[in-house]
């Protein structure tokens, strides 16, 4: 680890730490978020907060009351608004720009620790829907900030699959508060994921009559793969691929025993309904 990383370590994870908050929904448990915005914008995950309202507890010691603005649960994010203004508001880095080897550093309340602080590399970038890092996450984590060497968040932490962390790249976030939580741009169907010989899919279960997904051809037991020929690797992957779309989608699907590619123009969904 690089000397003047290890130097800077801890006013970094100072930083971070003021912009972190622990999270108490109305259901049992508590999780993390991120201060996104000085007015009170407040990003956590979807599973994190299951009501309409909750409470944060700031690194300072004030508790406040915090309202569900927007939950999408394909994406995992929530929009959260506290009742407090001229919060400590994080720096959002460019998850994009993010490269493998880059060290990290995740904060968050694991088993209630507010403001525990693990680091790690990137294992693989936000150019897979994720940000994979071998930061060491436990309950209490989801919503927290994943941050590179210089303090930015660059990633909302979210779950562990074989013991790699995944987050939910800063773009991706930017792109659902400036929307105001509103919803991805809508497919039209409801899927399953499948895994065999071939690798993971999303088999397609049903195609609502007159979508975007209808007017493109896709059937019921198609099994969509990928986008522009890169493999689909988590159930949540569309979710990212439509929360990311500004033009028509190229998906990789299997039919059978052929491989094809569709074309399909999007629509944004009403809000309140289904995203997927």
């Amino acid at each position: 680890m690089p000397a003047a990383f290890v130097e800077g370590l801890p006013e970094i994870a100072a930083r971070v730490q003021r912009s972190t908050v622990q999270v108490e929904g109305s259901g049992r448990g508590a999780g993390s978020g991120v201060i996104w915005r000085a007015g009170g914008a407040v990003i956590t995950n979807a599973h994190v907060v299951r009501g309409t309202g909750g409470r944060i507890h700031l690194w300072d010691g004030r508790v406040a009351r915090a309202s569900v603005v927007a939950r999408d649960p394909q994406l995992d994010l929530a929009l959260l608004q506290a009742d407090s203004t001229d919060l400590p508001a994080a720096s959002a880095g460019d998850s994009d720009a993010l490269r493998v080897g880059e060290l990290v550093l995740a904060v968050g309340s694991p088993y209630g620790h507010a403001g525990a602080l693990t680091v790690g590399v990137v294992h693989a970038p936000a150019n897979r829907r994720w940000i994979e890092a071998d930061v060491r996450l436990a309950p209490g984590n989801s919503g927290g900030p994943l941050a590179d060497a210089e303090g930015r968040v660059i990633g909302i932490n979210t779950m562990v699959v074989h013991g790699v962390a995944l987050a939910i790249p800063s773009n991706a976030v930017e792109r659902f508060v400036a929307r105001g939580g509103g919803p991805s741009p809508r497919l039209g169907v409801t899927v399953k994921p499948v895994g065999d010989a071939r690798g993971f899919g999303l088999l397609i279960v049903e195609v609502e009559a007159g979508s975007p997904a209808g007017h493109a051809g896709l059937r019921v037991g198609d099994i969509l793969t990928g986008l522009d020929g890169q493999p689909f690797q988590a159930p949540f992957d569309l979710a990212h691929a439509l929360d990311a779309a500004n033009a028509p989608l190229r998906l990789d699907l299997r039919r059978g025993g052929r491989t094809l590619a569709c074309e399909v123009n999007l629509e944004r969904a009403p809000v309140g309904a289904r995203v997927g």
